[in-house]
């Protein structure tokens, strides 16, 4: 990302740079120095002293030292060099995709069991197909249970839904994820509260205030048993006041059975599948893209830039740490 710690970096590399250089162009003029601030004394005969083994071997010493601090220094000036150029990653983020809430609303009455498995795969395969919306679950009968808020964790939402798909295989004996827990409460007389459920599900949305395009999409057969806090009139209603679209999974088909709730998916801009038609997988995918999509204001991809200075940084300074005690002791 651009910021200003992506300056910060580059300055403090270029002042590093520049120390380094000031410290080793000092440290050589020192020596310089200290050897030309005497007279020059005038030898003769200095070619048979120059080709004694002793000589020889002070002057290979001295050449190796050399050779291993110019090596040592450019293990610093090169990480240096790579820092000043910003290294970095990024990443092409689209803002519409990542602007998306779909809550997954999962009716799990007895006449849902045979079919709430194949479902959640279902949920599982349409999820595969999103890339950075935030996913929710919410299981219900004549109550509801929130299963998982909303997250972007896709590793965490397979995991989940995963999870309840085989509790409903194991008719929750599955341990930690029981799909029935809590989604029943004895002293309501009634079953399969599917108004109820919606209204819940819409209710789990956090960020109301944000304009954040919401889609809930409804795994149900609408067999209501009994009358709940809501009708589905007033749930309809309180997805419409949150500007929440309706998709639903039938396990019956649509075409035949219950329209009244293929007519509530359309009052909400949404629409309803059979479980079993053959592009309702795509279809739910398509629609909630596309749909989706067209509340959002028209936005270019954003790339994002993040400044990765760490190891070149780490790299220079460990070799000025080898470097200055070297030549603060080859010189003593």
């Amino acid at each position: 990302m651009e910021s200003g710690f992506g300056l910060t970096w580059w300055v403090l590399s270029l002042l590093l740079v520049l120390a380094v250089l000031a410290v080793a162009a000092l440290a050589w003029w020192r020596v310089g120095s200290g050897l030309s601030s005497r007279d020059p004394v005038l030898v003769a005969n200095t070619r048979r002293l120059t080709r004694l083994p002793a000589y020889r071997q002070a002057l290979g010493r001295q050449r190796l030292r050399l050779g291993v601090l110019l090596g040592v220094l450019a293990v610093v000036l090169l990480p240096l060099a790579v820092a000043a150029g910003r290294p970095a990653t990024g990443e092409t983020l689209d803002p519409e995709k990542n602007k998306r809430d779909i809550m997954l609303c999962l009716d799990v009455s007895g006449s849902m069991i045979s079919t709430d498995e194949e479902i959640l795969n279902s949920f599982a395969e349409i999820v595969r197909g999103f890339q950075g919306e935030r996913i929710g679950l919410v299981l219900f009968n004549n109550q509801a249970v929130t299963a998982f808020p909303m997250t972007d964790d896709y590793d965490l939402v397979a995991e989940q839904l995963e999870g309840y798909a085989d509790g409903f295989s194991l008719f929750g004996s599955s341990g930690e994820y029981d799909p029935f827990s809590g989604t029943y409460n004895q002293r309501i007389l009634a079953s399969s509260l599917v108004p109820d459920g919606l209204a819940s599900c819409v209710g789990n949305f956090d960020r109301l205030d944000d304009e954040r395009p919401r889609a809930v999409l409804l795994g149900t057969d609408n067999e209501v048993q009994g009358s709940g806090i809501y009708t589905m009139d007033q749930a309809v209603e309180y997805a419409q006041e949150h500007d929440v679209r309706v998709y639903a999974l039938n396990p019956n088909p649509v075409s035949r059975y219950h329209p009244p709730l293929a007519e509530a998916t359309e009052q909400t801009g949404g629409r309803a599948w059979g479980l079993q038609d053959a592009n309702a997988i795509t279809d739910v995918t398509a629609e909630i893209e596309r749909l989706e999509a067209a509340r959002l204001p028209d936005s270019n991809p954003v790339y994002i830039r993040t400044d990765r200075p760490a190891v070149p940084m780490a790299l220079a300074a460990l070799g000025l740490l080898v470097y200055l005690p070297l030549l603060w002791w080859w010189r003593r």
